[in-house]
């Protein structure tokens, strides 16, 4: 099985840090292609750059999905998650998408804990958005700001963990979900410290991802997720190009 695995922001220390950690929870012989987006942002925190995100998700898709299996995107709030789908004859997963659905499972109550507000604002309505917000009790985000994404799992460790303990204490969660692709891996080494189960998106969405193609489902061929109809188009990359209008 191969799993096309899109970080859609611009930053490769995070492509890598996200891959290692989604190998981790792979199954023996499916391999992951990750690829980090074209343009964009550092990293996504707002409904701007998820929109920016969004675009650079199906241009990886375009150009990288012939011979996979399945697609993760790979950040959290995934941007472009619904576009991709009506793109591609292949299952694509959201890593929140499949937190949010690992946390229904696991309790009636859950919480998400992020690095920022504006994370924060954007992945609750995510929830709302994917209806996965019925059991959603709590979301914080950590104090103070970040100053340097790409080693935010090791300089925000105890910032996280302390966010993860008063969610239990103070909201009453039963499961937590530690959301932000940067720190992808947090969850699993922090959980020994924790008595409520932690969920990693990434590694949620590699087990779905899993999951949903051994279910082998047809792809859409009625209804909103089927695939358009070609039309003419301008400015857009060439693989984009030929998906969006059919041309060779």
């Amino acid at each position: 099985m191969r799993i096309l695995f899109i970080n859609p922001n611009i930053t490769s220390s995070i492509t890598e840090l996200m891959a290692a950690e989604a190998r981790r929870s792979a199954a023996v012989g499916t391999v992951l292609v990750p690829v980090t987006a074209e343009f964009g942002t550092l990293y996504v925190e707002n409904r701007v750059e998820a929109t920016i995100a969004a675009h650079a998700v199906l241009d990886a898709c375009a150009a990288h999905s012939d011979g996979c299996d399945a697609v993760i995107i790979s950040a959290f709030g995934d941007p472009g998650l619904y576009a991709a789908k009506e793109l591609l004859d292949l299952p694509v997963v959201g890593v929140s998408e499949a937190a949010f659905l690992a946390a229904y499972m696991l309790g009636n109550r859950y919480a998400m804990v992020c690095l920022t507000p504006r994370l924060k604002t954007w992945y609750v309505e995510t929830a709302h958005a994917h209806g996965l917000n019925g059991k959603l009790v709590a979301a914080r985000a950590i104090p103070g700001p970040v100053p340097d994404i790409t080693r935010a799992k090791d300089d925000l460790r105890e910032k996280v963990l302390a966010e993860c303990l008063r969610v239990i204490a103070e909201d009453d969660a039963e499961v937590i979900i530690i959301g932000g692709g940067p720190i992808a891996g947090l969850a699993r080494e922090i959980g020994d410290e924790i008595p409520v189960p932690l969920i990693d998106g990434v590694s949620a969405a590699v087990k779905f991802a899993e999951a949903i193609v051994g279910l082998g489902p047809r792809p859409p061929r009625k209804g909103s997720f089927a695939r358009p109809a070609h039309k003419p188009a301008l400015g857009l990359s060439p693989a984009l190009m030929r998906r969006i209008t059919g041309s060779d």
